[in-house]
């Protein structure tokens, strides 16, 4: 019997978080996240700011990276409130499902993230508040579907679009955070990074709702039943075309090494092979495939860019 079954709504209340903490946000998956995600977006801010100057990790990167941490933490309690419903349906074995974990308690723990995010960013400074604020806002309005929840149901494409504009807001707590600017005072090259983030966690989200036909459920959508089995995959690779190439023209304006270009046609090939196996050989174990290799991607790619600009620049600490 597994950790996970044997939990009930009796057992200790942090051998429950634990179990969910495994079950839904895993730590060391997201802590791996927030380090290169961190990284990457606070030495870009640094060397467009500071041109020819050596990036470091201060105070503010530490403060910066838990703010980004708890808004990652707090937008999956976000999403358990909002699709609790069809969650207890279609998932029963969950352990939120089973109520091992309850709401209120993710309530509390969700609130507890926010009142970080708060505090930690009002002791940066003002900018930092400001961009946490409207990266929160925006938070806030996800959780109400922006008022019209059932149209965005029924366009599921256009649901995963707006949700994803999250994503350039976190780059914005992480510029704010770094320089100490307001996040309209980003440069137009940290834009477009910004904008990369929003394409690789796209990329995510198709790749994670892929299955194999036998492998749907019935009453929930996934991307392969809007765009076919294989017409899914295909724009799991023109969306990692779009996100590629971005990447590739920050790098151009940075003036960074050829490594950089090779490891990033490297990683993606490897997307390009998970939709070889999955296209060739279609079954779940191929489809979940793709998720992973859109996992890597995102890790690899902001420690790539990280890794080369401390080669070019250098670190301080």
């Amino acid at each position: 019997m597994t950790e996970h079954n044997i939990l009930t709504k009796e057992s200790p209340f942090p051998a429950r978080l634990w179990g969910y903490l495994k079950e839904r946000f895993p730590l060391g998956n997201h802590g791996l996240l927030i380090v290169s995600y961190y990284s990457s977006c606070q030495f870009l801010a640094q060397v467009l700011e500071n041109p020819g100057m050596p990036v470091h990790y201060t105070s503010s990167s530490l403060m910066g990276a838990v703010t980004i941490f708890c808004m990652f933490f707090h937008l999956r309690v976000f999403d358990e409130h909002k699709d609790y419903a069809d969650d207890c349906r279609h998932y029963p074995d969950r352990l939120l499902s089973r109520g091992i974990i309850t709401l209120r308690e993710l309530k509390i723990l969700g609130g507890t993230a926010i009142a970080v995010e708060l505090l930690l960013s009002a002791i940066r400074g003002l900018p930092a508040l400001t961009a946490t604020l409207i990266a929160l806002g925006f938070s806030l309005l996800m959780l109400k579907e922006f008022f019209i929840g059932a149209w965005l149901k029924k366009n599921f494409l256009i649901y995963a679009l707006s949700h994803m504009l999250i994503m350039p807001l976190f780059a914005l707590v992480v510029y704010s955070f770094t320089t100490g600017n307001f996040p309209w005072h980003a440069p137009g090259w940290f834009w477009v990074y910004a904008f990369v983030g929003f394409f690789v966690t796209l990329n995510w989200e198709v790749s994670r709702k892929i299955r194999a036909p036998d492998d749907e459920i019935q009453g929930v959508d996934s991307y392969s039943k809007i765009f076919g089995t294989y017409g899914a995959a295909y724009l799991v690779i023109v969306i990692r075309v779009i996100d590629t190439a971005i990447v590739s023209l920050v790098g151009y304006h940075l003036g960074l090494s050829i490594w950089f270009y090779i490891i990033l046609i490297i990683l993606f090939l490897v997307t390009l092979v998970g939709l070889l196996q999955f296209r060739f050989n279609t079954n779940s174990k191929t489809a979940k495939r793709m998720e992973t290799y859109a996992g890597i991607y995102i890790i690899a790619f902001d420690l790539t860019l990280a890794v080369e600009i401390v080669r070019k620049f250098s670190i301080t600490f």
